[in-house]
């Protein structure tokens, strides 16, 4: 085989893995409607979306109410009687308990019971969305896969166990619906194994990203059950890191074992109107519902009892999910170390390294690293102040992430290619492989006993990547024979089956504003990939770098040319009232600092910027605020029930009702309060969560959705004589009510800015007592 004919195989392998490892890390094709009846179908799946999704549904709304009617009614069609669990719940520990959220909660339950009947499986996903979005993704994607995977059940024979269908209320306002089960519920002591499905975005696969702890038995049901599973315990070493959660914490919280699934790829769509039919992958619908029925079917026949201890290490390699026990990770990884130290050793004796070569290479990889990230950053911030309008963006991402994404990966490929030329003139190359390679190795070693799950990255790269480097620096010269560049290539193929499936799931789980971040995770591997891919030393900064500049240039580009605001992809603004009843003052507030001519037509020129902690605690930024016309809305009504002294405390109840039937309430206690107890409808704090609610120096908050005609009733206990100051402040998710219906006038190129509840088209009405 001569030379050029090596060169070309080589790149035909690497391209060929590259689409290998993209092709079976997408989600498979939807079914139609027309599909089996014993399989899911992605395309009768849709049809429960054009009614779960049509409007945003947060809980309280009339909107949330039909959405749960309509699961009853095609519950009740699948020859299933549901049951609706309605109670009122709390969550002290949300958000590190700053403040305490409540509700009234409305879940609805399908229990398709099994042979057995003794343990169940519960398949959970949410069907209130938040005020801002119809929720097509999130959760209604779950919700609707749960209605066709529970048909689909129901054309086969009972299984072994029960299947039981929690779509729970109030996930968006403090997991309270999944509390309300676990804690309340009967059926919850019967569940065996948990499955909860999520969204953070419009389309990609379903990733497996959270198994509950002495996961490994539940790995290896996954592995088996024929689901087309996308899993990675890198997911979770890297979510657990994260302030995020899902319906999933509470039930782990209460010992529950099981698994978590999501897709996170368009999140520009995330919590925004934009999240809707029109605009949701069918495909990731598809896969949600694989998945779940897959799981459903295997471990509905399954004892469940766990036939291994311990996690796991798991990853996909093509279309399979590759799993081993966690207590392998430092084993491999001292095999990825001898394996290092066998190639350098072949190379230090044949004088293709040398000793003082091996510790500039480790220099030139870590220079080479933090260029790249500066390279990166540098590039996204030119971006960013070239298009003014990605600073609007809450997400701190792009409408045109896709783009961008390819174009920064090739930026990070330049940078990478033309540090190391940089560095040939005095390294030679085959220590600049051999830095890249023991980096690797000491990559895989620390991770392997810090983190893991994350270790499998670095360690098998290693393992095949060393001995073929070894294999080069046995021959002479620069230039290495047609065997060795296939051997070369054919070593990377490991590296690329893992790595590139990750490498578009980083960018998109840290957004563009962390582009640095990855970039310092992916440059390493690049260079080690460059030191087998490319042969000749000369082509890095001739001919590597300057192509992949060339590319990262035109694609941002292109990126910065297409990212305008239009219907399609809509700028968010955001414009709220409130009226303070006693004060006698009103105000429009906003979160945008480069407000557009719509929002700019209420703050007017007096608009001043400060932090609104009277009606808005929660908000961790300035807004700007601007005089408007009062209303006579009607405030919250406080009505003291109960008011006794004894023992040295006074016993305070009040009944707090919105006149306005508004779906939240906010209950703010003034600063300082000396709060010796505290319950909010029925439920009583313990002294820890009484005690960070009063580390806010703005006083304690509570909230509460969807509160009962009768109001919600207040508790505390305070030192006798004690006055109690009380803000309440109702919250309505529409501007119908502030002066001149402010909504009916938002441009169709605006949407509500997601994320903030309070800030963007509402109306809250607020007052103030001392009790």
């Amino acid at each position: 085989m001569n030379t050029r004919l090596a060169s070309l195989s080589a790149v035909a392998l690497v391209g060929l893995t590259v689409a290998f490892a993209l092709h079976f890390a997408s989600a498979p094709a939807a079914l139609p409607a027309s599909a089996p009846v014993e399989v899911f179908s992605a395309g009768r799946a849709r049809a429960h979306l054009e009614h779960i999704a049509a409007v945003p549904h947060p809980v309280g709304s009339q909107a949330h109410r039909e959405v749960r009617e309509y699961l009853l009614r095609t519950v009740r069609e699948a020859g299933v009687t549901p049951e609706v669990q309605v109670t009122s719940a709390i969550n002290p520990f949300l958000g590190l308990g700053r403040y305490i959220p409540g509700a009234t909660v409305h879940n609805v339950l399908a229990h398709l019971k099994g042979v057995d009947g003794s343990k169940a499986i519960a398949i959970v996903a949410h069907y209130d969305s938040v005020p801002t979005s119809p929720g097509a993704s999130d959760d209604g994607a779950g919700v609707a896969a749960m209605l066709e995977t529970l048909r689909a059940l129901r054309t086969g024979p009972p299984l072994r166990n029960d299947i039981l269908f929690v779509f729970t209320d109030a996930e968006e306002t403090g997991l309270i619906g999944a509390r309300a089960f676990a804690l309340q519920h009967p059926l919850a002591k019967q569940v065996a194994v948990v499955l909860n499905f999520e969204a953070r975005g419009s389309h990609g696969p379903s990733l497996m990203f959270q198994p509950s702890p002495d996961s490994r038995w539940l790995i290896e049901h996954l592995a088996r059950s024929g689901a087309p599973a996308q899993a990675s315990s890198l997911f979770d070493e890297t979510y657990r890191r994260l302030p995020n959660d899902t319906d999933f914490t509470i039930f782990l919280r209460a010992g529950k074992p099981g698994l978590n699934f999501g897709f996170i790829d368009g999140f520009m769509r995330y919590h925004s109107r934009l999240d809707d039919l029109a605009h949701l992958d069918l495909d990731s619908l598809q896969h949600h519902g694989e998945v779940m029925l897959a799981l459903a079917r295997h471990l509905g026949q399954d004892p469940l009892e766990p036939t291994s201890t311990g996690n796991a290490i798991y990853f996909n390699v093509g279309p399979l999910l590759v799993h081993h026990p966690a207590s392998w990770a430092v084993p491999l990884a001292l095999l990825a170390l001898l394996a290092c130290g066998a190639a350098v050793a072949v190379g230090l004796r044949r004088g293709a390294l040398r000793t003082s070569g091996l510790l500039m290479g480790l220099g030139a990889l870590l220079a080479t690293t933090v260029g790249s990230a500066a390279v990166a950053h540098a590039a996204w911030w030119l971006v960013r102040h070239v298009d003014g309008g990605l600073k609007a963006l809450p997400q701190r991402d792009a409408y045109q992430g896709p783009l961008f994404i390819v174009g920064l990966l090739a930026l990070t490929l330049a940078a990478v290619a033309g540090f190391q030329a940089l560095f040939l003139r005095k390294v030679r190359r085959a220590e600049l492989a051999a830095g890249a390679l023991i980096a690797w190795t000491l990559l895989g070693l620390a991770s392997a006993f810090v983190a893991s799950g994350v270790s499998y990255l670095f360690i098998w790269p290693v393992v095949f990547g060393a001995p073929a480097l070894g294999w080069r620096w046995r021959e002479p010269g620069e230039t290495p024979s047609p065997r060795t560049r296939l051997v070369l290539a054919a070593s990377a193929i490991p590296g690329l089956l893992l790595w590139v499936p990750q490498v578009p799931n980083l960018y998109v789980a840290l957004t563009l504003a962390l582009v640095a971040v990855v970039t310092v995770v992916l440059a390493p591997w690049m260079a080690l990939l460059l030191a087998q891919t490319v042969a000749e030393p000369v082509r890095l900064g001739r001919t590597v770098a300057p192509l992949a500049f060339a590319l990262a240039g035109v694609l941002l580009g292109v990126g910065v040319v297409q990212e305008r605001f239009d219907a399609e992809h809509p700028r968010p603004s955001s414009v709220a009232y409130v009226t303070d009843v006693t004060s006698g003052e009103a105000y429009w507030f906003s979160l945008d600092f480069q407000p557009d001519a719509w929002v700019s037509g209420f703050l007017g020129e007096e608009a001043t910027t400060r932090r609104l902690v009277t009606y808005l605690p929660l908000l961790p930024m300035d807004v700007r605020v601007a005089p408007a016309p009062p209303r006579p809305l009607p405030a919250p009504d406080v009505r003291v029930e109960h008011d006794e002294t004894r023992d040295g405390l006074r016993r305070l109840a009040l009944r707090v009702t919105s006149r306005r039937q508004a779906p939240h309430l906010q209950l703010q206690l003034g600063p300082g309060t000396p709060l010796r107890a505290l319950s909010m409808a029925g439920h009583r704090l313990e002294p820890d969560a009484i005690a960070r609610l009063l580390e806010r120096k703005s006083g304690p908050v509570l909230q509460y959705w969807a509160p009962p005609p009768e109001g919600v009733l207040l508790e505390v206990s305070v030192p006798e004589g004690t006055r109690v100051r009380l803000r309440v402040t109702d919250f309505r998710f529409d501007l119908s009510e502030a002066p001149g219906a402010p909504g009916d006038q938002r441009p169709a190129d605006t949407i509500p800015v997601p994320f903030h509840v309070g800030i963007s088209d509402e109306t809250l009405v607020s007052s103030t007592g001392e009790y």
